[in-house]
């Protein structure tokens, strides 16, 4: 599955090459087709939701399925198999790494973990510290790749999270979270013990290849109070793919 900003100028690029392809379909169909392979009921309701994205929109999956269900329930007798799928100069990222078929969340930990650095990803996004496109880093003194940037954010469990992001080239982008910290350490993550925190993990984000978080199971340390809030949560990401080989 690919993903693309929400913006006017990726939408109607996108919607060009389906006329291309899908020729035989009306204009304003192709149009709500693409909006609910976005995730939207209506055109208008995508919108409504590019304008409030604004100048800096976040990115959206497009799926396939729900694209050829609408354009189904248009009366046209279309079938898979079909791929948004990115090209060069492309607006779109491709969210699905290669080998993300290797990689399943079964257990308890593995489902905690997925769900901790998703959250975590998501609100450095929604603060437009860096985007999913490759070398888009914005925190201040990203310029510098010796640095590092801390932010603080709540969890919908009412927990605290410290995030600290760093440049490691190839594009990537490491976060890393220590959850309730309750001493201050350099580079927490690495450091931080159960008895300074109730949780760490760590994850890099890919997005030379395409966009997607790297499967750092390992870097995993948490409490079992924590470990059943996280389990409880509901969460999708911004855009890239929850699940990625480290490299």
């Amino acid at each position: 599955m690919a993903s693309i900003p929400l913006s006017s100028d990726a939408v109607k690029a996108v919607k060009l090459d389906l006329t291309k392809r899908f020729n035989e379909c009306k204009s304003g169909h192709l149009s709500e087709a693409l909006a609910y392979a976005l995730g939207f009921k209506t055109n208008a309701a995508m919108r409504d939701e590019i304008v409030a994205q604004g100048t800096d929109p976040l990115f959206f999956f497009v799926d396939e399925e729900r694209f050829l269900k609408r354009l189904n329930d248009f009366g046209y007798l279309v079938t898979g198999p079909f791929n948004f799928g990115p090209e060069e100069d492309s607006v779109m990222r491709e969210t699905e790494c290669m080998y993300a078929y290797q990689i399943e969340y079964k257990t308890k930990r593995q489902k905690a973990w997925r769900n901790l650095m998703v959250h975590t990803v998501n609100e450095a996004l929604r603060r437009r510290l860096f985007s999913l496109r490759p070398f888009d880093n914005r925190w201040p003194g990203n310029e510098d790749r010796n640095t590092t940037h801390t932010f603080d954010f709540t969890f919908p469990t009412g927990d605290i999270g410290r995030v600290e992001l760093h440049d490691i080239g190839y594009c990537e982008v490491s976060v890393d979270v220590v959850i309730n910290p309750r001493i201050e350490l350099a580079h927490p993550a690495y450091h931080a013990t159960l008895k300074d925190c109730d949780a760490v993990g760590m994850t890099w984000v890919e997005r030379k290849e395409g966009a997607w978080i790297q499967s750092a199971l390992d870097s995993f340390r948490c409490n079992n109070t924590f470990l059943n809030k996280l389990l409880d949560l509901n969460v999708e990401p911004l855009g890239y793919g929850d699940r990625g080989i480290v490299k």
